[in-house]
């Protein structure tokens, strides 16, 4: 099949555009010409192009994913067809990157494409769990409720990153002032009073010294250091890219106190939200796994967790599988075994997610609480430095017999 790309005018004389699958360019104007549409241009596009053309593009957020989900799904439980109800969602939304999306799929639904293939259509916008779930809902018929239960759990999936991101961005925000204020001090502060030291010929104190050659050294050498550190986020984010090295990455990573155990259990929730909902839509427990596995941005669990399912596949409990190869933290492996046992796996893994949510709320909370005091005794501390720097020689000036 050939991706085709074309523009032309609907039934209410607005210009759209979109890509189209056919075996011939021919057999691609029929289908448009039969979707009503006045074509004004076709030609053939590469899927591999298409592909790049879509890294340049703005990519939809778990926000416009969540709010499209919930809107359709409302569409659809109230008996609307589904290229209507993309049609309604089309004429209500101002975001044109959430429009070309919608356009793209309603193209793919009017040539006879199932909702989740045509969602596939647009390139890397939607995770893999998410199509797998809606093919689900597509094959049972209850898409509508499917859709509904999708929605709620990416909304409860954001609000909990959200307030893990508020908790994290604090310390961060509290840093980068810190960080600023000291530069400015070494900087514009410090050679103007070191400028009457070097005037008067007395000898330095040591720390003055120190900070009279680090002021220097900034002063010399500030454009090589942002330089630097511009070059070490580009690479590292370019390393980041490959599997290797991004797993070997997260493996140290998480040995650090607070970021590992942040990093775990966040992970574990999506496994547990995302294996839940999967299940309870009817998906295999093989495919189940895989999709949930594909979700994590936790590398060594995703493995953990792949590894675990060809045990399953080859007659394993879950429990036993996961547990062998550590695959989740104790409590949420804990809780699938309880599912597991009763029949309630679901229903047992919302709640791990929820108690860890709780849990992961509370322990952001006692970080940041202990952060705060520690980050101004610290920039105090430096602070501190820098002016008995300056205020020593000032001292033992006064005290210099006239």
């Amino acid at each position: 099949m050939s991706v085709f790309e074309y523009q032309a005018i609907d039934q209410q004389q607005k210009k759209v555009s979109g890509l189209i699958e056919s075996e011939h360019i021919k057999n691609a104007r029929i289908q448009l010409k039969e979707q009503q549409l006045t074509l004004l241009s076709i030609a053939p596009t590469k899927q591999n192009s298409a592909k790049t053309k879509q890294l340049f593009q703005k990519h939809l957020s778990m926000a416009d994913i969540a709010m499209l989900t919930r809107q359709l799904g409302s569409l659809i439980q109230a008996a609307i067809p589904i290229d209507q109800a993309l049609n309604t969602l089309l004429q209500n939304q101002h975001k044109k990157h959430v429009v070309k999306v919608i356009k793209q799929t309603r193209s793919q639904i009017l040539q006879g494409q199932t909702l989740a293939k045509s969602l596939g259509s647009n390139y890397d916008q939607f995770p893999d769990y998410y199509l797998a779930t809606i093919e689900l809902g597509e094959a049972s018929a209850k898409l509508g409720t499917i859709l509904e239960a999708l929605a709620i759990d990416i909304e409860k999936q954001q609000h909990f990153r959200r307030k893990v991101s508020a908790a994290m961005i604090y310390p961060l925000v509290v840093s980068v002032i810190a960080l600023v204020v000291v530069y400015s001090l070494l900087v514009f502060i410090v050679p103007q009073i070191a400028e009457v030291f070097q005037e008067s010929g007395q000898e330095l104190p040591g720390i003055t010294t120190f900070v009279i050659s680090l002021n220097e050294f900034l002063t010399r050498h500030t454009l090589t250091i942002f330089g630097l550190l511009f070059s070490v986020i580009i690479t590292l984010k370019l390393l980041l890219k490959k599997p290797s090295i991004k797993e070997k990455m997260q493996r140290l990573l998480v040995k650090a106190p607070a970021i590992g155990k942040v990093l775990i259990t966040t992970n574990a929730i999506r496994f547990a939200r995302t294996f839940a909902l999967l299940y309870e839509s009817g998906a295999p427990v093989i495919s189940a796994l895989n999709n949930s596995a594909m979700s994590l941005n936790y590398l060594p669990m995703r493995q953990a967790i792949l590894k675990a399912r060809e045990k399953v596949r080859e007659g394993s409990s879950l429990f036993s599988a996961f547990k062998q190869y550590q695959a989740l933290p104790p409590v949420t492996l804990y809780m699938l075994a309880s599912g597991e046992t009763s029949g309630k796996l679901a229903k047992m893994l919302n709640k791990a997610a929820q108690n860890q949510e709780s849990e992961i709320d509370h322990y952001t909370t006692k970080l940041v609480n202990i952060f705060e005091p520690v980050m101004i005794l610290i920039m105090g501390g430096v602070v501190l430095f820098i002016v008995l720097a300056m205020l020593l020689p000032i001292f033992e000036l006064n005290q210099i017999p006239l």
